[in-house]
């Protein structure tokens, strides 16, 4: 059936007719659709422009096409434009030619960005629940290691020490404010186009306010052209998707080389590596490499949404039907890597001894062993110079950092030296970054707190 054609005299080329089609595609909207099919039946019945009794059958029909669609996939199987034709064919099996009122005053160009808003609203609750679940997992790991040292990393070599809870913490930030950043898109998802028509607004005296009440949506569109070609909701939602994958990619990344024997530091659950075809030792990271490709796909989600908004004139326009793969793909994507990374932080062990073990490399302990010389009077910029110095003297004779220092520092800082063993102690050091948002483990435990309370409950 198509909603459309008693101006033509032919059928549709058969070529174009499977080309044009996008029910392969946003048949996922069908709940959607049905949704908005019977708050616009209301809101005609409200207006007087079909009888109560029309609004009765069309509103029971419709509950009764998404029963049969509930009980049976195979229902969705029809041979149809667009979820808009299926929606009035099926509807019409039940109550006959009135179903036709149901499109009474309304255009698919409202249509499917009411459904495709609704549809986006309710993902974007799905996502934050997800990540609140991961937020979670990372704090209650954070809370296990928050006294356990660790080496931190910049340009992927060791720095100074940190605590396990420190780190959890720092990618647990990232996806709070991901979590924020989808509520915040949420708000601009949460408008009602219909009533828009195809783009002037409709000529019946509708309530377009009981209309958002009906759907739960918090406004109505201002304007009924910008609503039925707006897409900045979309992209918005696919860049949230974009980035928050950038983020689990740099967690899977840094757990990827934390699991390797060559650190040590966590252990995989089993349940999300698989095994080589080859070498029977292998526990492969899999699920974490693809949760760190996956990242290329919902950039390129995001890229092909914008180079598809492009140069569009004012109106709606048939490209806009391209709008949809890309906004499933990128949730879909998204969703599915929150849950596994879910579950991998949830059955992570912690390699305590490997962890403080490295740690311990004395070459880590530099950066506070010229903050204690600045302390007790020697210009920064000098400490800094001379620690350097002890530093090359260790690496070129082969002797350890501390056993240098402890034999230069007593002429230098007599009261630096009587103070190398802790100066040297890993878990002294991280005591130390002591002000909110460092790692000592009171500093650590605040932080992990503060970002469960950022999530709202």
């Amino acid at each position: 059936m198509r909603l459309w054609g008693g101006n033509y005299e032919a059928a549709p080329d058969a070529v174009f007719w499977e080309f044009n089609k996008s029910f392969p595609f946003d048949r996922r909207l069908v709940r959607e659709e049905i949704a908005a099919s019977r708050a616009w039946v209301r809101a005609l019945s409200r207006c007087g422009a079909i009888r109560p009794e029309e609004a009765a059958t069309l509103e029971g029909g419709l509950a009764e096409v998404l029963a049969k669609l509930e009980g049976d996939p195979a229902y969705l199987d029809l041979d149809v434009e667009d979820v808009h034709s299926f929606v009035e064919e099926r509807l019409g099996e039940v109550v006959g030619d009135l179903a036709g009122q149901a499109h009474l005053g309304r255009s698919r160009n409202e249509q499917t960005v009411t459904a495709l808003r609704l549809w986006s609203r309710d993902t974007i609750d799905r996502l934050r629940a997800g990540l609140a679940d991961l937020v979670r997992a990372l704090v209650g790991r954070g809370h296990e290691g928050r006294d356990v040292v660790m080496p931190g990393y910049t340009h992927t070599r060791a720095a100074e020490p940190i605590t396990f809870g420190h780190w959890a913490a720092a990618h647990a930030w990232g996806l709070v404010r991901d979590h924020e950043r989808l509520g915040s898109t949420r708000a601009r998802v949460d408008v009602l186009p219909l009533g828009s028509g195809a783009l002037a607004g409709a000529s019946l005296p509708l309530d377009r306010e009981a209309m958002a009440r009906d759907l739960g949506f918090a406004a109505v569109s201002e304007n009924a052209l910008d609503a039925v070609m707006d897409r900045d909701f979309a992209v918005e939602l696919v860049f949230c998707c974009a980035q928050l994958q950038t983020h689990l990619a740099r967690l899977a990344e840094d757990l990827i080389h934390f699991a390797g024997p060559e650190y040590g530091f966590v252990t995989l659950p089993d349940a999300f590596t698989t095994g080589s075809s080859l070498m029977p030792q292998k526990k492969n990271p899999d699920a974490l490499e693809l949760v760190r490709g996956k990242a290329a796909r919902v950039d390129g989600d995001l890229l092909r949404l914008l180079a598809l908004l492009k140069g569009l004139p004012a109106g709606y326009q048939k490209d806009l039907q391209e709008d949809k793969e890309a906004v499933f793909d990128a949730a879909d994507t998204a969703l599915g890597s929150v849950a596994v990374m879910t579950g991998v932080v949830a059955g992570l062990g912690l390699g305590r001894e490997r962890m403080r073990a490295a740690a311990g490399r004395e070459e880590m302990m530099a950066a506070g062993l010229a903050v204690a010389l600045a302390r007790g009077g020697l210009p920064f910029r000098q400490a800094h110079h001379a620690v350097g110095a002890l530093v090359a003297e260790s690496q070129k004779s082969g002797r350890s950092l501390k056993v240098v220092a402890s034999e230069r520092l007593p002429s230098l800082s007599p009261a630096v030296a009587a103070r190398l063993d802790t100066l040297f102690d890993p878990l002294e050091a991280v005591k130390a970054k002591s002000l909110r948002g460092g790692a000592a483990p009171e500093a650590v435990r605040a932080s992990l707190d503060a970002a469960l309370a950022r999530l709202g409950g």
